[in-house]
Formats: structure tokens, sequence, C-alpha cells
């Protein structure tokens, strides 16, 4: 697989596969009308720009504006306006233009890459135009929901700095806790589970209450952030965004966190493919271990116990680092066993020699992660049938450098693993913390050239996002804090980064439900990752000349599937599966649709369809 950057991978979206779903539908135009339709375009519109006043604009900046939807729309609202458009991808950036040149000839549109390096390289432009203090919004809508928030803030900050006071942002933000966000996380896990680590187009997911809080340090009043569904009837995915700017000041205190690191790693290195890479490159720093970790003692003393760890006879542990848990767990608890999974074979490895006389014990055995397959864990507990047998799957200072899509698929796998009352154990990185928050503004300058790559930055949580996602995986919340570890023995501070959890499972049916997103089943066929050395958007299966019948043939061989995986079945229950797992998947099925007319084809067989066609178009946001 050739390595990309994340301009990169959307400009080979506009030059390959764009082209590929304009054969399937001649409706298309240009790359991002895909992505919606007139109606929805204008419900966002009259929700998040006409509110902000848009008419009366003077200079906006739009964000990641794709093929320019609403840059056109903004264009046409107010007549005066001069607007500035940013994005990673230069396919994205020219097809814009072409269709929107009188603007640019006007001198009213200026479009622009966004610098992959410099992450004040915006505002510097901007305000070498005596546009500081000038702008009255900042938007991007249906691009962030690709940014971690890392970089989000980024952008943010850059707003803060360029805003007039009053100015505003206006955003549409991810969010995994709505019943949109919820199906579109789980329908994404077997689609770019084998992408970890790797650039690709999956979702970057946050809360409202980090968005609330990460905003309001920057000089911001929030004026709307809800969740809402730009399609009338169909249940809201994402959160919508207007935050007010109140106190430049409060965004002046930041400048310098934007300035480039000059010790930075050239974008130009080398740089690790995947997790497994990234850490087998780290293993020395990862293998010392380092006085900010977690000391073990008093996370057995405190979160442990809070898990009856005193009673665990099997238990298993993700990302082991310096082994410095599964150590201090096997001293304590004679009777445990221990599977420990991680990404690293030299990490293991280093670990397992650390604990030789466990493992030779026969109460310490390693197994990789799998790059592959999202039930990787289940599957090798399942083999042994140790299913529903675990006591405790634990993660300590290993999850706060894995992206939510990931997480979930190891929380699920752990749903399914343990036995009812058994207990899951983890920590991730916290931004709604102040130590969390710190921690975010200060790496700004040394990640900000590794966007979308494997690298040791953090991936922030919070506690309003991970306590309903764990919900309805069937656990119960036994324990949330921000506890600080290096506090004192008698200290029981909840002033630390870090969020904590201890839940236990006390709904196994409610996995169970979610089992084929991790394995077998059909939710969402995972197309897009058919061929492992092709890139997410590159790996695109044929879409049958007459894309209407090849939908058609997908949705019923679908529901045949689902009907053999659940007996009984009732026809209520099916139009709720297909309502909530494959809801506005329209590309979805006409590809599962296309391989079937592929192989008819194949084989000397052409289905054509009789009678009216009865299906309506419908659109996909994704």
């Amino acid at each position: 697989m050739k390595k990309q950057t994340y301009g990169q991978l959307w400009d080979v979206y506009v030059a390959e596969a764009f082209p590929r779903l304009q054969q399937a539908d001649a409706r298309l135009v240009y790359p991002g009308q895909e992505w919606g339709n007139e109606k929805s375009w204008q419900r966002i519109f009259d929700k998040l720009f006409v509110p902000a006043g848009v008419a009366q604009w003077g200079v906006a900046v739009e964000i990641g504006g794709g093929g320019g939807k609403y840059t056109e729309r903004v264009l046409h609202a107010g007549e005066g306006v001069r607007l500035f458009g940013f994005d990673v991808s230069r396919n994205f950036l020219d097809a814009t233009a072409a269709r929107l040149g009188s603007f640019v000839e006007s001198g009213r549109l200026s479009l622009h890459e966004i610098d992959p390096v410099h992450p004040d390289a915006m505002f510097t432009m901007l305000s070498a135009q005596g546009l500081a203090r000038k702008v009255d919004a900042v938007f991007s809508i249906d691009a962030m929901v690709h940014v971690d928030l890392t970089y989000l803030t980024t952008y943010w900050m850059n707003a803060a700095l360029l805003l007039k006071p009053g100015g505003r942002v206006l955003m549409t933000l991810a969010d995994p806790t709505t019943v949109g966000g919820f199906q579109k996380i789980l329908r994404d896990i077997r689609k770019f589970y084998r992408f970890q680590g790797r650039i690709c187009p999956k979702f970057e997911y946050l809360s409202a209450e980090i968005a609330s809080f990460v905003l309001r340090r920057l000089g911001f009043e929030i004026e709307l952030l809800e969740p809402w569904s730009n399609h009338e009837g169909r249940p809201p995915r994402d959160l919508y965004l207007i935050a007010r700017l109140d106190r430049p000041e409060q965004a002046e205190a930041f400048r310098d966190a934007l300035r480039a690191d000059p010790d930075a790693v050239p974008a130009s290195l080398a740089r690790p493919e995947s997790y497994a890479d990234l850490w087998t490159r780290e293993a020395p720093r990862a293998i010392a271990g380092g006085p900010d970790r977690p000391p073990a003692m008093a996370v057995l003393r405190r979160i442990f116990g809070m898990a009856d760890s005193a009673g665990w006879r099997r238990a298993i542990e993700i990302g082991t680092g310096d082994g410095r848990y599964a150590e201090a767990l096997l001293r304590a608890n004679p009777a445990v066993k221990l599977t420990v999974f991680d990404v690293s074979d030299r990490v293991m490895k280093a670990a397992a020699a650390k604990l030789a006389d466990h493992v030779d014990a026969g109460r310490l055995g390693f197994l990789p992660v799998d790059p592959l397959h999202p039930d990787g864990v289940l599957g090798a507990f399942g083999r042994e049938e140790l299913k529903r047998d675990v006591d405790a799957v634990f993660s300590i200072d290993a999850m706060v450098q894995v992206d939510l899509q990931y997480q979930l698929a190891y929380w699920l796998n752990a749903a399914l693993l343990l036995r009812p009352g058994g207990w899951l154990v983890f920590n991730v990185a916290d931004a709604t913390t102040e130590a969390g928050f710190a921690k975010l503004v200060g790496d700004i300058r040394r990640y900000f050239p590794w966007q979308g790559q494997a690298c040791t930055r953090f991936e922030y949580q919070s506690f309003t996002l991970v306590r309903p996602l764990l919900e309805r995986l069937g656990f119960d919340i036994a324990y949330a804090g921000h506890w600080d570890p290096h506090a004192g023995p008698g200290d029981a501070s909840e002033a630390g980064r870090d969020l904590f959890v201890v839940a236990q499972l006390a709904r196994p049916e409610a996995a169970e439900a979610l089992r084929a997103h991790v394995g077998i089943g059909l939710p969402v066929p995972s197309f897009a990752a058919a061929a492992e050395e092709a890139p997410a958007e590159q790996a695109q299966e044929p879409v049958a000349e007459d894309a209407e019948l090849a939908r058609l043939v997908g949705q019923v061989l679908w529901r045949q599937l689902h009907l053999q995986a659940h007996p009984g079945l009732s026809r209520e229950k099916l139009r709720e599966a297909m309502r909530e797992q494959w809801a506005g998947n329209r590309r979805e099925y006409t590809r599962l649709g296309s391989l079937v007319l592929r192989d008819l084809a194949e084989a000397g067989l052409t289905l054509e369809q009789a009678g009216p066609r009865r299906l309506g178009r419908t659109s996909d946001a994704e």
C-alpha cells in the first residue's frame, strides 16, 4: 500500500472513486454532490447559516468545502461577502474553482490548500491581508466529522484568532451517542478496522461536552449545540454547532500553541504504516515505562479493587507496555490466569522475558491483536471454548492512544467474552479536564504534521461519550472518575487528566444483538476494505449499469441473509433492522446487488426488472 497524506486520500477519491459513482448515477455532476441532496443541503443552510446572519457577512472562511455546495450558497446569500476556502485536497479545490469560476474571477472567492505542516498557516495568511479580527464566520459542514480533536481544535484556535468579536463558528460534528451516530460507528467497525493507524475516511467522534468545554476555553459561547438530522424523519447522527466569539482575549493566550515546532519530525520522513508498525518502533520507550505512567500498585488497589480483582480467575489485558499491570495482578492474585493482547510482537516478547516465571508457570500468555478481524480477541477465546468464562478485561494507559472507532471494537469483544457480572476496566484521555485540555493544546505543535497518520498523539473522550456507548453494549458503570494515580496513597483526588472507568456486564444479551458488527453476519458488508493493499476509497466494488436494479437486488439478498441469521424474525422486527442497521446506505445495497449481478453475468444469466420501479431515491451523507 502506497503511503498517502490526508490530502492525497481525498485527491484519489475525486480522481478515481467519484468517476465510478458518476457511471452509476448520471445525475452526479461534481464531487461532493453524492452526499445528500438539494433538500437536505437547504435544511442545513436554514438551520445554521440563516440564524448566523449569513446575508450580512462581509468576510467568511470555509474549511473542507469539498465540491462547494455551501460555498455556493453563502456567495449567493450575501452579495458582498468575500469567501476564503481551505481544503486538504487540491482536486476538490480545483473542482470548486471550475464550477464557481465566476466568483473566483470577481475576487469574491479565493481557494487555498491547507498547509500540512504549520498549524497557524490559515491565521498567518489572512492576517497578512489585514483580516485578523475582521472575519464574520468560519464554517465547515460535513468535513469535521473526519477530523481528530487535535486538528479540530487547531481550526477552532485559528477561528478564534481571526473572528471579529461576535463572529461565529458553524460546524457539523459526529456524535456516536445519537441514534444515527451509534448506527454509523457500529457499521464502520468492519469497514475500517483493518485501517488502524492508516489514513482512511473514517469518522472522528466527540461529545457535546467536549465541544462545549474546548470552545469555551478559547473564548466562545455556545448558541446552538444539538443532535439534529438533515433528513426529515431520519434519526439524528451529527451535532450541529453555532458558537459565538465573546472573549477574544482568551484566544490570544493560545497564540504560541499554534506556532510550528521546529523540532517536529519532517513530513518527508518515513512514517509508520499501522499501529503495529508504530509501537514496534516505539517499543524501547514502551518497555522502559516512565514516571508519567500510572503506578501499578496504586491502580491495583484503587481501580482493580473496585472490580473485585482478588476474585478473578481468568483475565485479559489489551496493550501491556512495560508489563507493570500484568505483573502487579499476577503477584497479588496467585489464582488468576492472564492473556495479554498487543499490537507489537517486540513489546510482547520483552514483557514475556520480564515475566518469564509466570509464563513458565502457565499463568501468563501472549497473543497478537489481529490486524484484520475485529473479533480477533473473541475468536481466540471462542476457539478455546472460553466465551463467557472471563472475569475481567482491562487496559491501563493504552486506550489513551486508540481512536474511539477501534476502542468500540475492543469493548464489544469484551462484552461478548465476559461472564455476566464480569468487569471491563480501562482509562482514556479526557479533554474536559484542565490537565486533559492542557495536553490537547500543548500537543498541537508536535502532531499537526501527522494528521490522519499513526503517531503517539492522544485520542480524547469524556464521560458523556463513554457512558452511553458502554450502556448500549450491556454494561453498567460502577465507577467513572478523573482519579489522579500519582496522588498519595490516602488521596482519592479526582483532579487527574484521564477518565478511569470500571464497568460491569449486566446485560449480555445487548452485546449478543450486536455480534455481527465484529464478525459473521451482514449488518453492513465491508466492500471498501476488500483489498488489503488498496486505500479505503480506492477499493470500490464494480457498480452495475442499472444502479436501481442493483440496489433492489442488494436489499432483497440482505433481507434473506438476515432472516437466515435470525430465524422467526417478524416483519416488524425486520423492517426495524433495515432502518437501524442500514439507514441511508443506498450505495452499500447497490454494491451488494452489483456483486450478484456480476456473478450472474459471468454464469451467462441476466436479470431485468419487469414491473414499475418502486424504490424511492434516498441519499447517504456518509
